[in-house]
C-alpha cells in the first residue's frame, strides 16, 4: 500500500451555541483544517491540526510543505513516515506551528492503520484494555454571573456530566481584579455540582494581561481551595516552569497546563521540576494521538494525572478520544460545550456517552464520518479565524 495523495481541507462553520462575545471577540464562526490521506487501495485517513482554528492559512501552508515528500510512502509505518518528515523539516518544524501541524498527519496515518487492521486506534496505542473516560463540560464563560453559572451547571448535570470547568479572571486582556466575584461564581458551580462531582477552574494566564503574577494566582488558589477545585488551569505563563513549580508546591490547588505544547519533549522540564499537578496534552496540538500517548506515559512515570485538553473540530476530538481511552492515568477529558457542526458531525457514529463517561469507540481507525455534504456546505472563509 502506498500514499497516493494528500489533500488539505479547510472549512468554516457558524457556532450553534456561540461563545460569549466578551470572552471570544471573534465573528461567531469556527475554522478547521483537516488532512485527507488517500492510498492506492482506496482507504482514506483523516487528521486535524488545532492550529487551523487560529492560523488557518499558515497551517495550510505548513501542511503542504511538510507533506510534499509523503506521496509514494508507506502509510502503515507512521513512526518512520513522521521521522522522515521531522528530519526533512528540522530547521523550522521541531516546535511551533510546524510541529503542531504534524498532529494532522500522524492522526491520518494511524487512521489508515486502524482501518487496515479493522481496529480502533486506541487499541493500537495502548494495551487493549477498555477504559471509558470521564468527560467534563467545559463552559462557564468568565462574564457569566453566579446565578447563570448555577443554572448552566444544573443543565449539564441533568445531561449526565459529572464534572465541569469554569473560566475565571475576567475577559481577555482584562486588568481588573475579579477574585471576589469569581469566588462567588465558583461557589455557585460547586453548589450545583454537589459534593461529589469534580470542579475545575481555568484562569488562562497566557491569555490575560501581563499584570498577572504569582501572588495573584496564589490568591485565587487560597480563595478557591475551599470549594474543592481539582485543578487550576494555566495559573502562570506557558513556559514558566518556576512559576508553576512554586504554585504547585503550595499544596492548595493542583496546577494544570500544557495544552499548547507542540511536542512531547516540551513537557519534560515541567515533569522533572514537579511543576504540574495535572497535565493537559492535546492530540491535535502535541503531534497527534501517538504523541499524546507519549505524554500520557511520561505523566504516568512521574505520577501526574492527565486531563486531556480538547477544543478542536470533530476529527481532532476523535484524536483526543482515542488517546484518552488508550492508557491508564487519564482522570478526565475536556468536552467543549460551544457547539458547531464541524465538531458534531464527524463524531456522530462514535459518540457513546453514559453515566458521565465516553465509551471507547469500536469503529476502525478514528471512526470519524466526513460526508461530501459537510465539505461542500462549509467552505473556508479566508482569514476568518479568531484572534487571541
Amino acid at each position: 500500500m502506498r500514499i497516493e495523495d494528500l489533500v488539505v481541507v479547510a472549512l468554516t462553520a457558524p457556532y450553534i451555541r456561540p461563545h460569549t462575545a466578551a470572552d471570544y471577540p471573534a465573528n461567531g464562526v469556527r475554522n478547521c483544517v483537516w488532512v485527507r490521506l488517500e492510498t492506492d487501495s482506496g482507504i482514506v485517513g483523516w487528521g486535524e491540526a488545532y492550529s487551523g482554528c487560529y492560523a488557518t492559512e499558515v497551517t495550510i501552508a505548513a501542511l503542504q510543505r511538510l507533506t510534499r515528500n509523503l506521496v509514494g510512502g508507506d502509510p502503515l509505518d507512521p513512526s518512520a513516515a513522521l521521522a522522515e518528515i521531522r528530519f526533512r523539516n528540522r530547521y523550522w518544524a521541531m516546535r511551533g506551528i510546524g510541529a503542531q501541524a504534524t498532529s494532522a498527519i500522524e492522526a491520518a496515518l494511524w487512521d489508515i492503520v486502524g482501518k487496515v487492521r479493522q481496529v480502533p486506534i486506541w487499541r493500537l496505542l495502548g494495551d487493549g484494555t477498555r477504559r471509558p473516560v470521564l468527560l467534563y463540560a467545559s463552559a462557564g464563560d468568565s462574564v457569566l454571573e453566579p446565578e447563570t453559572v448555577l443554572q448552566e451547571v444544573q443543565q449539564f448535570v441533568q445531561a449526565g456530566f459529572q464534572a465541569y470547568k469554569i473560566r475565571c479572571g475576567g475577559r481577555l486582556d482584562d486588568k481588573a481584579d475579579h477574585l471576589e466575584r469569581d469566588a462567588e461564581r465558583v461557589a455557585a458551580a460547586r453548589e450545583a455540582l454537589g459534593p461529589d462531582r469534580q470542579l475545575f477552574v481555568d484562569i488562562a494566564v497566557p491569555q490575560k494581561s501581563a499584570n498577572w503574577d504569582y501572588s495573584r494566582a496564589e490568591a485565587y488558589m487560597r480563595k478557591l481551595a475551599a470549594h474543592r477545585v481539582a485543578f487550576l488551569e494555566e495559573p502562570a505563563m506557558t513556559y514558566d516552569v518556576t512559576g508553576y513549580r512554586y504554585l504547585n508546591s503550595l499544596g492548595l490547588v493542583p496546577t494544570a497546563g500544557g495544552e499548547s505544547f507542540c511536542c512531547p519533549e516540551e513537557f519534560e522540564p515541567f515533569f522533572e521540576a514537579g511543576a504540574y499537578g495535572v497535565v493537559q496534552p492535546d492530540a491535535a496540538v502535541v503531534g497527534g494521538p501517538a504523541s499524546c500517548v507519549d505524554v500520557i506515559r511520561q505523566a504516568h512515570h512521574y505520577g501526574v494525572p492527565v486531563a486531556v485538553h480538547a477544543w478542536s473540530g470533530g476529527v481532532g476530538l476523535a484524536q483526543n478520544i482515542h488517546a484518552a481511552c488508550s492508557n491508564a492515568g487519564v482522570m478526565a477529558m475536556e468536552w467543549p460545550m460551544s457547539v458547531h457542526v464541524l465538531a458534531e458531525e464527524p463524531i456522530r457514529n462514535i459518540w457513546d456517552f453514559r453515566n458521565g463517561e465516553l465509551q471507547p469507540p469500536e469503529l476502525p481507525g478514528l471512526g470519524v464520518t466526513i460526508s461530501t455534504e459537510l465539505l461542500d456546505n462549509y467552505p473556508l472563509r479566508p482569514y476568518s479565524e479568531r484572534d487571541y
